[in-house]
């Protein structure tokens, strides 16, 4: 439903179009059928697909939907998760990531990706409000909403730390072992 050169002309996100379509397209396929396809049900979610590959004129209702929230909330998604692993490499050794033989840049660190991330989730929450606000009704065909459609994602964060209590020199964690 979208591609590489969206981002550019949607201009949500910083994005360059250096990048090679083989490592943006697997990000928006899975936000498709991930993200998004559950929330719009399958039979509203295939007549998208089908009207992304052929536009049909009898449509405008449908193309107009397309066309804005969902593709905000496709593009939105599909950038937060490929910056989540953008610039990691997956070999036999583990995960490694590249860096520049010249020393002309600096990857950035986890918290400066953490915070375009949440900023990415954030607006596609957001996104997602809107999109699913409207009645699936377009051009005289009313599509059944999911149960999960209007529920916003939600970030997945570290447990806490469990502290352990001392009391003279026992500590209550052992206990539990």
């Amino acid at each position: 439903m979208i591609t590489k050169a969206d981002f550019a002309a949607a201009n949500f996100v910083k994005f360059s179009q250096n990048i090679p379509e083989d490592q943006i397209n697997p990000h928006i396929y899975v936000a498709q059928e991930y993200d998004l396809a559950p929330r719009l049900g399958v039979q509203l979610y295939e007549d998208l697909e089908s009207l992304a590959e052929t536009p049909d004129p009898a449509r405008p209702e449908l193309a107009f939907f397309l066309n804005g929230p969902v593709k905000r909330y496709l593009l939105l998604v599909s950038y937060a998760r490929f910056i989540s692993s953008h610039g990691l490499n997956v070999t036999q050794f583990g995960l490694s990531k590249t860096t520049d033989p010249q020393g002309t840049f600096e990857q950035s660190s986890a918290a400066e990706r953490a915070v375009l991330i949440r900023q990415a989730s954030s607006d596609a929450n957001i996104a997602l409000a809107k999109l699913t606000a409207v009645p699936f009704t377009f051009d005289g065909v009313s599509y059944t909403k999911t149960g999960k459609g209007a529920k916003q994602s939600q970030s997945i964060r570290a447990p806490k730390r469990r502290r352990a209590l001392f009391v003279s020199g026992f500590s209550y964690l052992d206990i539990l072992k």
